[in-house]
Formats: structure tokens, sequence, C-alpha cells
């Protein structure tokens, strides 16, 4: 049933040069989306280094390249599957870019269930048995992407993959193959920080003190 995507480019329109991670650094970084300093993460933990994808929304033109580099990473791997999924809330723009880009129907996770209407958790329309393609911006442990995935598995879809604009490289993807969902990331916290040294922003010694602090062990916050 699931479908391998097929498409020249991904645009339909001829075989396209492919944005690499350094081009897309480089976009990134233009729009000041990596912060250095003392942030605090929904979890509760604090990084020293931020990145603040949600900038993207405000520059169109750079949001659609950015699905467009995800498009050709999922066309390169020859991933297979019939639904997409943005991982609520914040890929949402993305995760619908993707799927207009690919014409792949897309679904709506909610974060719960509606107490009104059809009060379905899922939104859209699928047959169960069909695979869902998750999408996400940023990445740090998985856990909103194995929890989306576990609410989609129990309304009879299969979740095989997943993919991310960055992975910040603190577990994510042992934790995502230990349910059975591969991860995968068109950027990750290694390479942003190799970018960032050569910016001059920050030294070697800081990015080993960096890669340090975001490998210590934390426990996320209670809900």
């Amino acid at each position: 049933m699931s479908q391998t995507v097929q498409t020249n480019g991904c645009n339909g329109k001829g075989k396209a040069r492919q944005t690499t991670e350094k081009e897309m650094f480089e976009e990134f970084y233009d729009m000041e989306v990596f912060r250095l300093g003392e942030f605090y993460l929904k979890s509760g933990q604090m990084t020293p280094i931020y990145i603040d994808l949600r900038r993207l929304i405000s520059k169109p033109k750079i949001m659609r390249a950015v699905a467009q580099a995800l498009c050709d990473k999922i066309q390169n791997m020859q991933l297979k599957f019939d639904y997409i999924v943005g991982v609520p809330y914040a890929a949402l723009p993305l995760a619908t870019l993707v799927a207009d880009i690919l014409d792949i129907p897309m679904l709506m996770k909610r974060k719960e269930a509606k107490s009104h209407g059809t009060k379905q958790l899922i939104e859209g329309v699928y047959s169960k048995g069909g695979t869902v393609l998750l999408v996400e911006d940023v990445v740090t442990w998985g856990d909103s992407i194995k929890e989306t995935a576990q609410a989609i598995r129990e309304e009879g879809l299969l979740v095989t993959d997943s993919i991310a604009i960055l992975d910040r490289q603190q577990g994510a993807k042992a934790k995502l193959e230990a349910i059975n969902v591969n991860f995968h990331s068109f950027l990750t916290m290694d390479g942003i920080l190799n970018g960032l040294i050569e910016k001059e922003q920050i030294t070697k010694e800081r990015k080993s003190e960096i890669v340090e602090h975001l490998a210590k062990p934390f426990t996320p916050k209670a809900n």
C-alpha cells in the first residue's frame, strides 16, 4: 500500500539542484536562528545554544526551500509512506509544505481528542493499515515524535520513519529506534557547531564544552 516518492527534484518541474547542509546553515545563520547564551528548553533543561526555527514562518521562501530540502532527502532515501503528519504543533507549517510538494495526503494529530463534533484524535481521511511519515522541526530526545507515533499507531496506522530539520543529537535516534521508528534529519548539532566555529562565533574548545553539557544526563520535568 505504501508508496515510494518518485518525483524529479520533488517539485514536478524537472531535476533541480539540491540544497546542501552548508547552504541551509548559511540561511539560518543570516536569520539569527542560532542563539548562544543560557536558554531553557520545554523540558526544563538549560542549554547553551538555542535553535529558533519558529523564525522560519516569517520567511516563506526559505520555509519552502527547507521543505524542498526535506523532500529531496525523502526521495534520496526512498522512504515509503501514504500520509504525512506534522508533530503538533510547531511542525504543522513545515509538514503542510512537504505534503503539498510531494502531493501526499496530510493528516493532523491533535494533542488531545476534541470533546465535541467527531471527537477524533486524528483529523483527515485515511485507511487503517496505511503508513505515516512524521515531520518535525527540531528534535532533542524524541519524546514528541514517540508520543505522536504511539497515538497514531493506536488509531490503526503504521509509523516507520520520521524526519526533522535538525537533530540536537541528545539521544533521539536511539530512543526512536527502540520503538521501531527510523529517525532522519537534514542538519545535526555537530554540523551547526562546526559552522559556528567557521564563523568564529565559538572556538573548538567551546564546542567541546557545549557538546559535554548537552550529553549530561537530564530528567525532563513532568508535564
